[in-house]
C-alpha cells in the first residue's frame, strides 16, 4: 500500500491522537510556500489556529461542511473584531487546506469553505463603519444593556477594553460624565439616557451612583461576541466594534469639523488617526 492510499487513514489517525504537527507533515508536499519561507509559516500558523479550534468545538476536520464554515467565519468575526484582511487571510488559508484534502482523497467534497460571504475588503485602512441607520436599528433591537453598550461606542467613541474596563464610579449620572483612562467626557444625551436607564436595572440610581464593573464582560471577545449576537438580531452586518467607534469619529468630525477635537475626545495620540474619517467625511452618511 503506497503512502497516497494510506493518507487519509494517516491523517485521521493523527486528528484522534491531537497531533496537529503530524497531520500538518503529512501534508507539507503539497501547501503553498517552501519550508521556512514567510508564505509556509503564515500558512502553518493559520492552519494551526483552525485545528485548534475545531479540537475545542468538537468539529470533524475531514467531514467539515457548510455550518462549519459558517461557525470558524464567525468564530474569525469576532476574535479579529470584523478587521477584513485578517479574516481574508484566514479563511483563503483554510479554503487551501480543503482544496489539498479533497485532492488527497481525505475529504468528501465539495469544498466547504468556497462560497462563505466574507465581510469587504474595503480601503480607507480598512475602517469600516456602521450607517446611521444601522446604528438605531442596533438601538431599537437592544436591551437595557445593549443600548448602553451601542451608544459608548457609538457616540462616545470608546474601544472594547475600555468599556470593558469601565466601572460606576466612572460614570456620573446627574452630571452625565464619564472618566475613561485619562479623559473626562461629556456625554452626548443618547448615551447619558441610556447608561442611566441601564443603570437602574443594575440598581444604580442618580443620587448615590454606583460601585463595581459596570458590565459583566471579563474580556474584549465577550464584548465583540455580545455586538455579533445583537447584529443578528437587528438585521445588522457585523463590522466588528471598532466601526462603532469608526461611526463615532466622523459622527463628531461632522459635526465639529476639526480634527484636534475628534483626537482629544477619542484619545488618539495623533491626528494622523482622523486620516481615514476626513477622506470619506464627505461620501459617507
Amino acid at each position: 500500500m503506497t503512502l497516497d492510499s494510506r493518507l487519509p487513514d494517516l491523517l485521521r489517525s493523527a486528528l484522534v491522537s491531537k497531533n496537529d504537527p503530524a497531520f500538518l507533515d503529512l501534508l507539507s508536499e503539497s501547501l503553498p510556500g517552501r519550508p521556512g519561507d514567510l508564505t509556509r509559516k503564515n500558512v502553518l500558523s493559520s492552519l494551526r489556529v483552525y485545528l485548534r479550534w475545531a479540537e475545542g468545538e468538537g468539529r470533524a476536520v475531514l467531514n467539515a461542511g457548510p455550518a462549519d464554515a459558517q461557525a470558524y467565519l464567525t468564530h474569525l468575526l469576532i476574535k479579529h473584531d470584523g478587521a477584513p484582511s485578517s479574516v481574508h487571510n484566514h479563511l483563503t488559508r483554510v479554503r487551501t487546506l480543503y482544496r489539498v484534502l479533497m485532492n488527497a482523497g481525505a475529504h468528501p467534497g465539495p469544498n466547504p469553505y468556497l462560497g462563505l460571504k466574507l465581510p469587504t475588503n474595503r480601503p480607507e485602512e480598512h475602517r469600516d463603519f456602521y450607517a446611521p441607520a444601522e446604528v438605531e436599528r442596533l438601538l431599537f433591537h437592544a436591551g437595557e444593556e445593549g443600548r448602553a453598550l451601542v451608544a459608548l461606542g457609538a457616540y462616545g467613541g470608546l474601544t472594547g477594553p475600555e468599556t470593558v474596563r469601565l466601572r460606576w464610579e466612572d460614570f456620573g449620572p446627574e452630571t452625565g460624565r464619564l472618566t475613561v483612562a485619562t479623559r473626562d467626557l461629556a456625554l452626548d444625551p443618547l448615551t447619558h439616557a441610556a447608561l442611566r436607564t441601564y443603570g437602574r436595572t443594575q440598581g444604580v440610581g442618580d443620587l448615590f451612583g454606583g460601585t463595581g464593573r459596570l458590565f459583566s464582560f471579563i474580556n474584549d471577545h465577550q464584548l465583540r461576541a455580545a455586538l455579533y449576537a445583537l447584529c443578528r438580531t437587528a438585521n445588522v452586518n457585523y463590522r466588528g466594534w471598532r466601526a462603532l467607534r469608526n461611526h463615532a469619529g466622523l459622527r463628531l468630525l461632522r459635526l465639529t469639523g476639526d480634527p484636534q477635537q475628534v483626537a482629544d475626545a477619542l484619545g488618539l495620540g495623533t491626528l494622523k488617526a482622523t486620516e481615514p474619517w476626513l477622506k470619506v467625511g464627505l461620501t459617507k452618511s
